[in-house]
């Protein structure tokens, strides 16, 4: 750690230099970055963790893409939805004070001695998180409905170039591969077990399981999870990840949204790695490891994060479950039913 002043500047200053980030066209500042690849604005940065648990600090990514977005608009929130399946390791959110603007997040938890580990990993997420923010502002579809990329400069380049260029997120230099044969499918199993009231069905392909559900008695119902290989376009090949929640009412972007936010707040004890999106009019919460991603570290710190998800789920209960979307609500603020 030499060099820096506490844990959270050194994977600033690791994951800067991952990144490729000049010195001339980045702004660093405490615990924090700010550069514009692609024409679009990334904050990365580290936060002391709020909640008690190995995970003393918070890594923060942060791409802003969409602006002039009305949560009103039927045509414009579907084909925004649209997009959301072909994400990978980051969330749909709406940015703080200005819910007509759009962006990706993901934020993972780091104690002291994973430093080097969460450096890579995010900077992985980061530069995936740029190639989906920029599909998102260059989507026909998108901007037919009349929004607009948000971009910090005067057009939106085709990659970042010169000293700004990084290491493609599948570069091996950022996480090793690991081959088909010794995906941790049956260790993550039994990690899954290990949580009260969890089971786990393992295959050749990935791991099934249900968690306890939400309510309580025989109103329960299970929060199912699944871990297999796939593809998604136009990644290709990788481990795709999915929990399905259960809902009393069609779900609307929003509910996505509010989740995906909920998650990010600095009182979650969640990693958001993926995002939550509307799927058939029901909640889930997918991510995607692509495959020269699909180190056995990495599929177990997703399959955690998911466990901690299904907790995190099970102790908020109303104060974040979307119960309703009621008719006529103009999007700009979401509510909650909260159980009597």
């Amino acid at each position: 750690m030499t060099g820096y002043g506490d844990v959270g500047e050194e994977v600033i200053g690791r994951l800067a230099s991952r990144l490729g980030c000049a010195p001339h066209q980045v702004t660093l500042w405490q615990r924090g970055l700010t550069w514009h690849p692609a024409g679009l604005t990334q904050h990365i940065w580290a936060e002391a963790a709020n909640q008690p648990s190995a995970a003393e600090w918070r890594v923060h990514v942060r791409t802003w893409c969409l602006k002039r977005v009305v949560a009103s608009s039927r045509a414009m929130v579907e084909a925004i939805a649209s997009e959301l399946p072909h994400l990978a390791l980051s969330a749909l959110i709406r940015k703080p004070g200005s819910p007509s603007r759009l962006g990706l997040g993901a934020s993972a938890g780091m104690g002291a001695d994973r430093v080097e580990w969460t450096s890579r990993f995010m900077a992985a997420v980061a530069r995936l998180q740029v190639q989906d923010a920029v599909r998102l502002s260059r989507s026909p579809a998108i901007l037919a409905t009349g929004a607009a990329a948000d971009l910090a400069t005067d057009r939106l380049s085709v990659e970042p170039t010169g000293t700004t260029a990084a290491p493609h997120p599948t570069d091996p230099r950022i996480l090793p591969p690991l081959a088909l044969d010794v995906l941790p499918f049956n260790e993550v199993a039994d990690a899954l077990r290990a949580h009260d009231g969890v089971r786990a069905i393992v295959s050749h392909s990935g791991v099934t399981a249900s968690f306890p559900g939400l309510g309580d008695g025989d109103q329960s119902e299970l929060i199912l999870f699944e871990m297999r290989l796939g593809s998604r376009p136009p990644i290709g090949q990788g481990v795709w990840v999915s929990m399905a929640l259960p809902m009393v009412a069609p779900a609307h972007l929003l509910h996505a949204l509010a989740l995906n936010e909920a998650e990010m707040a600095a009182s979650s004890s969640t990693d958001v790695v993926g995002g939550w999106i509307v799927r058939n009019a029901t909640l889930r919460h997918e991510s995607f490891v692509p495959w020269s991603l699909c180190a056995g570290e990495v599929i177990r710190h997703v399959a955690d994060a998911a466990a901690r998800r299904a907790a995190w789920l099970r102790q908020a209960g109303a104060a974040v479950i979307p119960a309703e979307w009621p008719d006529g609500m103009p999007g700009r603020v979401l509510p909650f039913k909260r159980s009597s």
